[in-house]
């Protein structure tokens, strides 16, 4: 649609409830059981759907670490790493009009 909004396309999927946390906490490598426990427990299954669709939009990467007990990791991509300084001014934004509020 040539009117839409500008950002729509990443509003679709940073919109998704846990996608802006998650990509907080990916500011450092983690394993996912780590961003499982960090996130209280998020459920497996979402956990797994965000970070495929996080990976299919170049925003983090996902490596396999061969050692004696083979993991996988997921950090920020230098796009992810980009967005980073939109995440820390909407931090600013909500902390300027939402300080108020208790969630």
């Amino acid at each position: 649609m040539k009117n839409s909004c500008p950002i729509s396309k990443a509003a679709d999927f940073l919109g998704s409830k846990w996608t802006l946390e998650l990509i907080y906490h990916l500011q450092e490598r983690r394993r996912f059981c780590e961003l499982q426990e960090i996130m209280n427990g998020l459920n497996p299954a979402t956990l797994a759907q965000r970070l495929i669709r996080l990976e299919r939009e170049q925003i983090i990467q996902r490596e396999v670490i061969p050692d004696s007990h083979p993991h996988v990791e997921y950090y920020l991509t230098i796009k992810g790493k980009d967005l980073l300084s939109v995440y820390r001014e909407l931090t600013k934004w909500v902390s300027r009009w939402y300080l108020e509020e208790v969630y």
